[in-house]
């Protein structure tokens, strides 16, 4: 019975943490609306839905001639605004590299062969849908390098081919990934407003990462993976923000309070799009607007609930904890391989009399396994009796069937908590650890044989370390299980190993680690109780 419970607990662990990361995250849209035509397709006017009019949406063609650019720097980043369509063209950040090569250049929010950021979309008196990626606006910077504690002013000034006037307004400021962004028309008739985002699909990144149209409304998350996207979806609700989330960073706009918005999430032409509509006819928008890295203590800081752009799962009020310890630790050793070896020293420290009480309660019913053989052979055809028999066993050997199990509960929570927390934090991005790992946000591969499932190609050494160690801490765990079961259980190991083959090299290293000192208490708890 204790391992059929085991072994039910363990495969619910594999499907949790499976589920997950390769699982999709399916949107949850508060009003959802069907919506006929994509961006980019034929301007016509979408029909009304269930009493409420669907969200209009831009459709023109994209000019290829950005027209005149300007470009303003400040200690945290480089953006460049194109005179065509009033966009966004570069918004690179200089404190986070593309890639982890020594030579690769900064990480750019701004990666479109399609419609490129900034755009402004709304709806004329005629119906047809509109946005300005024809507009040539005038654009002008009070500054091209902001210096200590100043900020640059963008303005950019344009009309429409029927007169009606459009000023956008960004205000960037020193020190801050937050920008002010303000958009002001005249002549456009009454007519919602929308600002967009957009993004070129990265399909191998999204295998395993939700990357596309984001919104917190009405207090939850709401996530859409552009790469699996085939239907345009509207969100509608509070909106806290909303915009274009990577892995690692995140493009949101924000009102200043929560508002009553509606976010259009849509692919076209292998570019994901975001669309935040205003619910009532608008003449202009203000936000602010967030382009910048998903770090938890500084979204914290910004308020506007833009912290819940970190997902840490279902037990964010552990993970939370486990995500700040770990950054304490990293502070004080310099290296966050280091610092996830020693947390997760300090979690099995933590746990350590539960631990024990498990590993006692196992190894008190394998003394007994010969015993109870007995009784079921005995009472095999009552099984009144039989349950009586194994009551007075368990009473007369002080020994409780289900103390094996209830530990594996209580420490489900921490496991989970602290494999989100390696999974989502921006800081083990492009961290080192030693030798040959030099990302820990990647899979960890020694040289580049190619081998089947293995992606990037190359021997993922400490994946077969950690299915290794599992081989051994099973053989040194006192089992009660038929062979059948004992059979099953030895194919675990393989089946974790499979499943983290293409995990972070930081996961395995937790696992692994984990592993190993779940070895060296089980040896001591089998000495002591030899």
């Amino acid at each position: 019975m204790e391992n059929r419970l085991a072994l039910a607990l363990t495969l619910s662990l594999v499907i949790l943490i499976g589920f997950q990361l390769l699982g999709p995250k399916p949107p949850e849209p508060v009003a959802p609306a069907a919506i006929d035509q994509p961006v980019g397709g034929p301007a016509v006017a979408p029909e009304t839905r269930s009493g409420d009019a669907a969200v209009p949406q831009a459709a023109s063609a994209e000019p290829t001639d950005p027209g005149a650019i300007v470009e303003v720097k400040t200690e945290l980043f480089r953006a460049q605004f194109a005179s065509r369509g009033g966009r966004m063209l570069h918004f690179e950040l200089g404190q986070y590299r593309a890639s982890a090569d020594a030579g690769s250049g900064p990480h750019d929010l701004v990666l479109s062969t399609n419609l490129a950021p900034l755009a402004l979309a709304w709806m004329t008196s005629s119906g047809t849908l509109v946005d300005d990626r024809s507009v040539l606006y005038d654009v002008s910077a009070t500054a091209t390098t902001v210096g200590p504690g100043g900020a640059a002013t963008v303005t950019m000034r344009g009309k429409t081919a029927g007169g009606a006037s459009i000023t956008k307004t960004l205000v960037l400021h020193d020190g801050s990934y937050l920008l002010d962004y303000d958009v002001l028309t005249d002549g456009l008739g009454q007519t919602p407003l929308a600002v967009g985002w957009s993004r070129s699909i990265d399909h191998q990144a999204s295998q395993r990462d939700t990357i596309g149209p984001v919104a917190f409304v009405d207090g939850k998350i709401h996530a859409f993976n552009a790469a699996t996207l085939t239907e345009t979806s509207v969100t509608q609700g509070q909106v806290s923000w909303a915009g274009y989330a990577e892995h690692y960073f995140l493009a949101a706009f924000v009102p200043d309070q929560r508002q009553l918005l509606k976010l259009v999430a849509s692919v076209t032409d292998a570019t994901g799009n975001a669309m935040l509509w205003t619910s009532a006819p608008a003449a202009s928008v203000r936000y602010q607007l967030y382009l910048g890295p998903k770090a938890l203590k500084d979204l914290d800081k910004l308020g506007h609930d833009l912290g819940g752009a970190v997902d840490l799962g279902w037990f964010w009020f552990v993970a939370r904890p486990l995500l700040w310890a770990l950054l304490l630790i990293e502070r004080v050793v310099g290296n966050y391989g280091i610092a996830i070896i020693l947390l997760t020293v300090a979690t099995r420290i933590l746990l350590y009399p539960i631990n024990a009480k498990q590993m006692a309660a196992m190894k008190g019913m394998q003394k007994i396994q010969p015993e109870i053989q007995k009784i079921q052979e005995r009472f095999k055809d009552d099984r009144e009796k039989l349950n009586q028999e194994m009551m007075e066993l368990y009473r007369r050997h002080k020994v409780n069937p289900l103390a094996g199990c209830l530990p594996m509960f209580l420490q489900l929570p921490v496991f989970i908590g602290l494999y989100n927390v390696l999974l989502q934090a921006i800081e083990i991005r492009q961290a080192p650890f030693f030798g040959w790992i030099v990302d820990l946000s990647q899979p960890d591969r020694l040289g580049q044989l190619s081998i089947p499932f293995v992606s990037p190609p190359g021997i993922p050494v400490m994946t077969l370390l950690m299915g290794a160690s599992m081989i051994l801490q099973q053989r040194m765990t006192p089992s009660t299980a038929d062979p059948a079961q004992q059979r099953m259980m030895m194919l675990m190991p393989v089946v974790f190993t499979v499943m983290f083959v293409n995990f972070p090299a930081g996961l395995v290293l937790y696992w692994l680690s984990n592993n190993i000192l779940s070895i060296a208490q089980q040896a001591l708890a089998n000495r002591s109780q030899s």
